[in-house]
């Protein structure tokens, strides 16, 4: 599947994927891309628009943190199956930082 996180590189999948139209092998195709990304999300921002960010571990936290700093017209929510996020922390850790995202929005 493809991924915000990790560039197209092989030059068969490129033009099966999303972003056909860019080469992320360079750092200009990479650059572009963020950029897009990042004017698609502030469109969703300006709307008022709701994001659900599934996975609360340690990627899901620090995307939702992100989108919360960068662009805070989002409605935002995360949601986990397990019952706590950032499961791998011991258990008084994870429970302030759930206790802290409930306090912060």
């Amino acid at each position: 599947g493809e991924s915000l996180w990790f560039p197209t590189i092989h030059e068969a999948a490129r033009p099966e994927g999303s972003w056909a139209h860019l080469d992320e092998r360079f750092l200009e195709g990479r650059r572009r891309h963020i950029l897009e990304e990042y004017a698609a999300i502030g469109k969703l921002a300006e709307k008022k628009a709701s994001v659900l960010v599934v996975g609360a571990g340690f990627i899901g936290v620090e995307w939702i943190t992100e989108l919360e700093h960068f662009f805070n017209g989002l409605q935002l929510t995360i949601i986990d199956a397990l019952p706590n996020c950032l499961g791998p922390l011991p258990a008084k850790a994870a429970n302030y930082c759930s206790r802290y995202m409930r306090r912060h929005g």
